[in-house]
């Protein structure tokens, strides 16, 4: 009666998840049959956790799957150039690819001109940085040229021309090219002309006008465009001994550097809250049908299996206990024969040892007379001791740093199973104060406060 309550609420929990999890999946499913939906989910992914690649991959190749069947060519020429590039450090042959079917949807597509003009700049722009990044140079130069005629793309291609003039060493050729560029606002966009036009400049050996390009980012209100300029002004000074000057930008670049420091610092949580939501979004996009067929099977499976799993749930269990009890004990047998075993081996060779000792033997020989231990026989003794002990007086002077040389002493003495008689006449005391002692040593040095266990049962544990 039990286990058939137990089913039937167990059936019950399982079926309305489903119904929750179906529904919920059929209204995903409708919001992302959207192709152009598609990639602004991979943009704002790309954009907010940049970390995500494979999120952010997956996004793209759904939008164009989605794009393709929709025949949607504008959308899917944007997912084909943000795929590409996404891919041109890792699979240069599909980027160049993705690059080549991006520039045929565009000629499908029917979309606004101004739009589908621009984006085909960009689809050049991209192939050119493909070349490049192969070193095909005469292909990127010559595709960078044919994206000078369009305003919205000049300034990216100049810059990279400018870019190919420096690392071929022309740097007469580089500044003419960054002397074209347009210098217009203060957004972001409009930075990257200033510091090329500046490091033609300072390749060209013209510092008065890189530093007048320098002097101007000053005025930016971005952190990272503050410090970079103050590093280049430091460098200018540096070349032209400009020593007045250097303090106040070394400083001014610290301060510039901490500033990005802390915006980063600050940035953190949120990058990491946007993640976590983007991501979870992302697999809920992306995985979705495969979810909805795992949830299919799995209740399928589960309300065949769960009469025989409620069945043999008790049997298993008792079973489970019994092997983990016979472990345990087989586990405390052979932990107590190896303790067993070591302590006949380590008092056999104790005894054979210290049976040749001259130290033993000369206590022994000596009888019931007072009797002194040089300190070369006490290092015998410990050396002694540590190889028929595995390194007992190591052990105890590791653990504990703050024993005296005579707490030790006593140790050792008592790790040896002499008696308090023949420790009392090493000592020269009475055999109460060598009680004393040892009780004294348990108390003090160990912490060990059952009265019933000797100081020989403490040392044997170290």
């Amino acid at each position: 009666m039990f286990a058939h309550n137990r089913f039937t609420s167990l059936l019950l929990i399982v079926l309305t998840l489903s119904c929750t999890i179906f529904c919920t999946m059929g209204c995903t499913s409708r919001t992302t049959d959207d192709p152009a939906a598609a990639l602004r989910a991979a943009e704002d992914l790309h954009t907010s956790a940049p970390d995500s690649v494979k999120a952010y991959e997956d996004l793209l190749r759904k939008a164009i799957h989605l794009a393709e069947h929709q025949q949607e060519w504008g959308t899917c020429a944007r997912a084909y150039l943000l795929l590409s590039a996404q891919l041109q450090w890792t699979n240069e042959q599909e980027a160049f690819a993705l690059a080549e079917q991006a520039l045929q949807a565009v000629a499908k597509s029917h979309a606004d001109m101004d739009e589908l003009r621009i984006l085909k700049q960009e689809i050049l722009l991209a192939k050119a940085g493909l070349y490049e990044q192969t070193e095909d140079t005469a292909r990127a130069r010559s595709l960078y040229y044919q994206c000078l005629s369009d305003s919205a793309t000049r300034n990216v291609a100049l810059g990279h021309l400018a870019n190919l003039s420096l690392a071929e060493g022309n740097a007469a050729e580089a500044l003419r090219l960054a002397r074209q560029m347009t210098f217009e606002g203060y957004d972001s966009l409009s930075l990257e002309p200033y510091f090329i036009l500046a490091n033609c400049y300072l390749q060209c050996d013209s510092l008065t006008q890189a530093r007048q390009i320098y002097t101007h980012l000053l005025s930016y209100p971005n952190s990272k465009t503050r410090y970079a300029a103050q590093r280049h002004l430091t460098e200018i000074a540096i070349q032209q001994q400009s020593l007045s000057a250097l303090p106040s930008l070394v400083d001014s670049a610290f301060s510039s550097a901490e500033a990005v420091f802390f915006e980063a610092l600050q940035q953190k949580e949120e990058y990491f809250r946007a993640t976590l939501e983007q991501e979870h979004r992302a697999e809920r996009l992306v995985y979705h049908q495969r979810l909805a067929a795992w949830v299919l099977a799995g209740v399928v499976m589960l309300a065949l299996l769960t009469v025989a799993f409620l069945i043999t749930l008790s049997r298993h269990r008792r079973q489970m206990q019994a092997q983990r009890l016979r472990a345990e004990q087989r586990e405390r047998e052979l932990a107590e024969e190896r303790l067993a075993q070591q302590a006949q081996k380590i008092q056999l060779l104790q005894r054979f040892i210290l049976d040749k000792s001259e130290v033993l033997q000369r206590l022994r020989q000596e009888g019931d007379h007072k009797k002194q231990i040089s300190q070369k026989e006490w290092l015998d003794v410990e050396q002694m001791l540590d190889s028929t002990t595995d390194g007992f007086v190591n052990r105890l002077r590791t653990r504990h740093p703050e024993f005296r040389e005579e707490d030790i002493q006593l140790c050792m003495l008592t790790r040896m199973n002499l008696s308090n008689q023949v420790i009392s006449n090493i000592y020269l005391i009475t055999v109460s104060a060598v009680k004393h002692r040892k009780l004294k040593l348990k108390k003090e040095g160990f912490g060990e406060c059952d009265p019933d266990r000797p100081l020989d049962d403490v040392l044997l544990s170290i």
